[in-house]
């Protein structure tokens, strides 16, 4: 599971990382980067498909909905979506093969430990690079509300991640965008089953981050575990 998000990189920096993607002058939007503790429903930059086959950045809720939702009815639990399923469930599908995205961001927490004490840790890589995660996006409208939204694709643990949660995201390598984001679903489905390097830090974070109202660099510092 990923259910909270660090995107503390710069707009220039993404610009940078990723000079070939079009329309870089949306990740100036107000309020976008930098987010040090983003919940579902926040506001993501991925990268998408666009309608001349080239890549293009987008801004998506966090929570996918799907075309079909009513608007009273709009679903609050679909900002992940299990590979294992992401292929049958009504609410993923239709994205799985035509609509997938690669999410950028600085890092993620996860909580582990018993019940009623569980502790925050940061997941991220040291040199700074960005995690690249594997996402579906849908457009939905109603009336004149027009939302673009996404979901973060997640497997079981592997390798050290497991130790701190039995989920984690699904990560993709550069080299592998195009196939992700317009192969075949067949080459998407290998991807996500790949073996992952154990290539990320983590380390134990203040339990400030358990508010999703505080947002600021402190929260990424490492502290003392308990």
């Amino acid at each position: 599971m990923c259910g909270r998000i660090v995107n503390n990189m710069q707009p220039r920096f993404l610009r940078e990382q990723f000079d070939e993607v079009a329309g870089a002058d949306i990740l100036e939007e107000t309020g976008l980067l930098p987010r040090f503790n983003l919940p579902p429903t926040g506001h993501l930059p991925g990268i998408r498909m666009n309608q001349y086959g080239g890549q293009k950045w987008e801004i998506f809720r966090w929570g996918l909905i799907p075309r079909w939702a009513k608007p009273d009815r709009i679903p609050d639990r679909t900002f992940n979506a299990r590979g294992e399923t992401v292929a049958d469930k009504p609410t993923f599908r239709e994205a799985w093969k035509k609509r997938r995205c690669v999410l950028p961001i600085s890092g993620y927490f996860e909580w582990t430990g018993p019940k009623g004490h569980k502790e925050p840790f940061y997941f991220h890589r040291e040199d700074g690079t960005p995690l690249m995660l594997a996402g579906l996006w849908e457009t939905w409208q109603h009336e004149d509300t027009l939302v673009e939204s996404c979901t973060i694709i997640t497997r079981p643990s592997t390798g050290k991640t497991a130790e701190y949660h039995h989920r984690m995201p699904v990560f993709i390598d550069r080299t592998e965008m195009d196939a992700w984001l317009s192969g075949p679903v067949e080459v998407a489905a290998a991807l996500i089953q790949k073996p992952d390097i154990d290539a990320l830090d983590i380390y134990p974070v203040s339990r400030e981050v358990n508010n999703t109202r505080n947002d600021y660099a402190s929260l990424i510092e490492p502290i003392a575990s308990e």
